[in-house]
């Protein structure tokens, strides 16, 4: 585990995943989700080169299959560390002969952890160091501490976009694939969603594709406390809650692709909002929270 410290804030960073696995702010609270594995163990996991379930559990690439796993493989493997600084610490992972069975391209995937003005900035970068197209879906899955404060419920609190959203869902069905659209209970002003326990025990997973917000709040309107996420590059958000059990935490996760339809092809490159380099290029794409102290919202 590697520990980060700036004006009295600190990260952990886990090799295993090149996971986030904890962030402190100067007083003391920590804001991601403990990683209870009674629960879910993860904390802010990387969702590499799949996000979420595939059909028939895998996926055809260039006209041959391969069992991908649910999320990728990145989330399981060991990174290393190529670069630290006083804020910062950049961990890869490289393709070897064990990926290459479920996934045939070589690629370098790097995660950055940075501490940025009330919070920390997450950033990946994949290379492509194959001598064709290199088709993949990237995302994250940060998990916040919700309620924030003491005395406070999980009801209290609403995830505000950033513009008017029509609140259009990828509805999850049957093995977490795909099957059609919903609609999310927002205010009728298209800006916020209340947050209840009993709709992620009924939904999973609210999936938003093609937002025109690339900024959500997750925030108690009554005190304006909550975190800002903003995922400039990445036009997918998913929110989820384990349901059935009213956990106290929310994931805000910004992705660069969707789970599997279940009336799709299966081929890899048919997935919408799927990311497609070049030879010996390169995509980079990120989040970044930054905690709201009230007067912010």
């Amino acid at each position: 585990m590697i520990e980060l410290y700036k004006d009295g804030a600190r990260m952990k960073v886990a090799l295993l995943g090149g996971e986030l696995r904890a962030y402190q702010d100067a007083q003391g609270r920590e804001r991601l989700w403990c990683g209870d594995a009674a629960v879910w163990k993860g904390v802010s996991p990387v969702l590499f080169p799949a996000i979420g379930a595939l059909k028939d559990g895998g996926a055809a690439f260039e006209g041959q299959r391969y069992a991908v796993p649910r999320h990728g493989f990145a989330r399981d493997l060991p990174f290393e560390v190529t670069e630290q600084g006083e804020d910062f610490v950049t961990l890869t992972l490289e393709d070897n002969e064990e990926t290459r069975k479920v996934y045939p391209y070589r690629f370098g995937l790097s995660v950055t952890h940075r501490f940025v003005p009330n919070g920390f900035e997450t950033r990946f970068t994949v290379e492509n160091h194959s001598g064709r197209e290199m088709p993949f879906l990237i995302g994250g899955h940060p998990g916040f501490v919700c309620p924030m404060e003491e005395g406070e419920r999980f009801e209290d609190y609403v995830v505000r976009f950033e513009k008017p959203e029509e609140g259009v869902l990828a509805v999850c069905g049957e093995k977490g694939l795909l099957y059609g659209e919903g609609r999310a209970p927002l205010t009728p002003d298209g800006r916020d969603l209340p947050l209840r326990h009993e709709d992620f025990d009924r939904l999973d997973t609210y999936i938003f594709a093609g937002l025109k917000s690339r900024r959500v709040d997750l925030i108690n309107p009554a005190t304006g406390r909550g975190v800002r996420l903003s995922f400039p590059e990445m036009p997918v958000l998913a929110i989820w809650s384990p349901p059935h059990k009213n956990a106290p935490y929310v994931c805000l996760e910004p992705w660069h692709g969707l789970p599997a339809y279940a009336a799709e092809s299966g081929r890899f490159e048919d997935k919408p909002y799927h990311v497609k380099v070049g030879v010996g290029g390169a995509f980079s794409c990120g989040y970044r929270a930054e905690f709201l102290e009230g007067g912010m919202a």
